[in-house]
């Protein structure tokens, strides 16, 4: 069940750096697989635990990356606008 969880939570962290938000939807469907797998072998409550907890934290890892991603993108186009909107002033002006 460990190993099904820490699974769940690298597919999430590749889910959100490198996919949208549509692939989360099969690679929560594939974790069924081994959960009923767990089930059948340790008892029906084992394999719908095993289940749930992966797939939140697929989800939790999913989302996490994806704010993070998005913060370090925003935040470069912050820097970027600043710096092209800062007037540059020429350096020596004389007034009569």
């Amino acid at each position: 069940m460990v190993s099904l969880i820490i699974a769940s939570g690298i597919a999430g962290l590749l889910l959100g750096r490198f996919f949208r938000g549509y692939a989360v939807v099969p690679a929560t469907i594939l974790i069924m697989v081994p959960a009923g797998y767990l089930g059948h072998e340790q008892g029906f409550a084992t394999g719908v635990t095993a289940f749930v907890v992966s797939a939140m934290v697929m989800q939790v890892f999913y989302f996490a990356i994806v704010v993070t991603y998005m913060l370090i993108e925003s935040l470069s186009v912050i820097d970027r606008v600043q710096s092209e909107a800062s007037v540059q002033l020429p350096e020596s002006r004389t007034a009569v």
